[in-house]
């Protein structure tokens, strides 16, 4: 039986890292909700603070002190503080990263897009396509990937065994990653607009650690709708299964082909989450490795 360990490592790894900021996060968020809400304005209508979880047409309503995870504050943030970094610099309203985030443009070696989170604009149509191209075929990520799928969840298991090992046998499960990464881009992007889903990852504006490092992990399943508000995922998520699923059609030896698409997709699924914490970090990495502002 083949069995998913990388998921169970990260999930375990994510535990093991976030378990002290989880703890604090609650803590802080109930502490802070007590001072919030004990003398709330006369005129404040009750549930005027509501907000809501979206997920495709379903919707999910939640008193901002009842869901300790506080997604309401993920939506938009009046500061417009772009996460590591010093808002003194640029327009009054806006960090020189957030300026950069409002254009379309993707991060050569992880692949992904970026939107600010402070200053959150919607994708057009036009953007949605352009940044297909370039997340799909024209950054480092969408080849980095590939190679790193199919060193860690095929080589080193040495699956499938038709295709033995070697060099020979990598080149034909890098091809094959290298065909799922596009078919999973090609589902993603139709879904994600159909289903209004934004397909580049939000950054947060929170400066702890934790808190970002969580926040990554978090936007692996979620994303913004057109709106601004969180909203499950469920292009990037139905993309993974779907694009694995094809897979099995060129793959030798697959016995139970559902049983494979769960698997795998779900190591790919748990690949992301370090993918993601690169992302939100990006901004430090940049400065203290590339020296760049």
């Amino acid at each position: 039986m083949r069995r998913s360990w990388l998921a169970s490592i990260f999930a375990a790894t994510a535990l093991v890292v976030l378990a002290p900021g989880l703890a604090w996060a609650f803590g802080e968020d109930a502490a802070s909700c007590s001072r919030s809400n004990a003398n709330p304005p006369a005129d404040q209508p009750i549930g005027a603070n509501e907000g809501s979880f979206t997920a495709g047409g379903l919707g999910l309503s939640f008193a901002p002190c009842q869901f300790v995870l506080d997604f309401a504050s993920d939506r938009i943030d009046a500061e417009g503080y772009s996460a590591g970094q010093d808002s003194s610099t640029g327009t009054p309203n806006s960090s020189p990263i957030e300026e950069e985030h409002e254009r379309p443009k993707v991060n050569p070696l992880t692949g992904l897009a970026v939107a600010s989170q402070g200053n959150y604009t919607p994708l057009t149509l036009d953007e949605r396509w352009k940044l297909y191209l370039k997340m799909t075929y024209a950054s480092a990520g969408p080849y980095l990937s590939p190679v790193v799928n199919s060193l860690l969840l095929d080589q080193a298991n040495g699956t499938p065994r038709q295709w033995g090992g070697g060099w020979a046998g990598f080149g034909r499960r890098l091809a094959s990653r290298a065909g799922n990464a596009v078919l999973q881009g090609t589902f993603q992007a139709p879904l994600a607009a159909i289903l209004h889903e934004d397909v580049r990852y939000i950054p947060t504006s929170q400066h702890s650690f934790q808190r970002r490092a969580l926040h990554a992990i978090l936007y692996s399943f979620l994303t913004y709708n057109d709106k601004g508000h969180p909203t499950l995922n469920i292009a990037n998520l139905t993309a993974f299964y779907a694009s694995t699923a094809v897979t099995t059609s060129w793959l030798p030896g697959i016995g139970n082909a559902a049983k494979y698409t769960f698997s795998n997709a779900s190591e790919q699924i748990a690949l992301s989450f370090p993918l993601n914490v690169v992302q939100e970090f990006w901004p430090e990495i940049r400065h203290y490795i590339f020296r760049r502002h």
